[in-house]
């Protein structure tokens, strides 16, 4: 149920934005942390807003990938795929803190489909077309 209660957040988020359409795409941010499971995140996003203008709207999900860094070094120690954190750095043996913030789950940006470009059709000529009254 964490996940519903995110995506009724989303949605309080792309309907703040009081725009006369609403959004084709949200960009999401979950950190490797943040416990959100990505499915679940989509279905109960589509539960939220299947009867809404917002049934449409496509939820794009960034996974960002954990990051650790050594203050001493000023680096970030390649991590292989799959591999266990180390924690300690492999340069001077300083314990190593993340630089990411993998815990959390941010709006990074909503998308709305292009406003039509309407112009003003050029008036017609009425030349030859004015009818004289007798």
């Amino acid at each position: 149920m964490h996940e519903l209660s995110l995506a009724q957040e989303i949605f309080r988020i792309a309907t703040s934005q009081n725009l006369s359409s609403p959004p084709v795409a949200i960009g999401i941010r979950l950190g490797a942390w943040s416990c959100v499971h990505e499915d679940s995140l989509r279905n109960s996003f589509h539960f939220v807003t299947e009867s809404t203008p917002l049934k449409s709207t496509r939820l794009e999900i960034e996974r960002l990938d954990e990051i650790w860094f050594c203050e001493t070094c000023q680096q970030a120690p390649p991590m292989p795929n799959n591999s266990p954190p180390a924690s300690l750095c492999p340069w001077c043996n300083d314990p190593l803190s993340i630089l990411e913030s993998v815990q959390e789950m941010t709006v990074e940006w909503i998308e709305f489909a292009a406003e039509p470009d309407f112009q003003t059709p050029p008036k017609a000529n009425n030349a030859g077309l004015e009818h004289e009254s007798t």
